[in-house]
């Protein structure tokens, strides 16, 4: 396994990064035990970083998993833009990690400059922690090319996570060529640099080490968070990130491509459609509708959804 080491918050990072958000009732909808256990047999391999969010509602699974990992690294983000909801957010995942700090903080799928602006007292307040030794770096989390260039270039900001597969699956305002000259223009400015998406949230799960072997290559990313949901996925890409791949355990893992299904029970309320940043979702008829080509299979319309129509699988 490779790590790499930066001066932001001493931080030391595997290439391998156990992605937390599969886990939860946004997606797979494991319980504590069984989540800890794939995020345990992870570490236990090698990795030693988790991705996740507040809006993942993982937290319990994440507890569960570094147990016997206490150094294992956490990198969390919140919707917070102001300072008393930055400070919860803070407050609530060390509670419920169990820890006196945060390993990086960011702010959660930022749109453009603009938003960047909206959220700045929640930036700053992070910052102020940072300066206090509580966050030991903070990051921001985009889909858009524009707004990562601008996080790019923001001195203030340590931590950089994009989109980035071989299709530009989640990307919402470029091309892959794009975002990789954001990703080379964010690492020559010292920022550490982790893909969201390598597999296009499951759309390339067909053709996982094509598109594990494109993010790889990528010099420029130092981390390449993956949503693991079963011990056979753990060891497939353990093996992979370990430099032994194993052609029969990606076929076996391989499995049916993952969707977005809408039960028959949709009120067409729109919620998911008003959520859906990556503007896959649409009314037709009284009922959501999916554009699969424009889907991110992220599952956040679930959780805006007040029926519970909305799953991946």
């Amino acid at each position: 396994m490779e790590y790499r080491s930066f001066l932001q918050g001493g931080l030391k990072l595997s290439r391998l990064c156990f992605g937390a958000l599969t886990l939860g009732p946004l997606q797979k909808g494991l319980s504590y035990k069984a989540g800890g256990a794939l995020i345990d047999a992870a570490l236990s391999g090698g990795v030693n970083c988790i991705d996740t969010a507040e809006y993942y509602e993982t937290y319990g699974h994440i507890l569960e998993g570094i147990r016997s990992h206490r150094d294992a690294v956490v990198i969390t983000r919140s919707y917070a833009y102001d300072a008393p909801w930055a400070m919860e957010s803070v407050g609530r995942a060390m509670n419920a990690l169990k820890r006196n700090h945060i390993d990086v903080m960011m702010l959660h799928e930022q749109e453009s400059i603009h938003t960047l602006r909206g959220h700045k007292e929640a930036l700053d307040t992070y910052l102020r922690l940072k300066e206090k030794g509580i966050i030991k770096a903070v990051g921001v989390s985009t889909h858009f090319v524009g707004c990562a260039d601008a996080v790019a270039k923001m001195p203030q900001v340590d931590v950089l996570c994009v989109p980035i597969n071989y299709k530009g699956y989640g990307i919402m305002d470029g091309s892959v060529e794009d975002m990789l000259s954001v990703i080379k223009t964010a690492k020559a400015n010292g920022k550490i640099v982790t893909a969201m998406k390598p597999l296009g949230g499951g759309h390339l799960s067909q053709t996982a080490k094509q598109a594990l072997d494109f993010v790889t290559n990528i010099k420029e990313l130092d981390s390449i968070p993956l949503g693991m949901q079963t011990l056979a996925e753990v060891e497939c890409n353990l093996s992979y990130f370990n430099g032994a791949p194993s052609a029969a355990a990606f076929t076996a893992t391989a499995g049916e491509e993952r969707r977005l299904h809408i039960a028959h029970w949709c009120l067409g309320c729109g919620k998911c459609v008003e959520r859906c940043q990556q503007q896959a979702l649409t009314i037709v008829d009284g009922k959501a509708q999916v554009n699969h080509e424009q889907c991110a299979l992220c599952g956040y319309c679930a959780k805006a959804c007040p029926e519970f129509a909305i799953k991946v699988y």
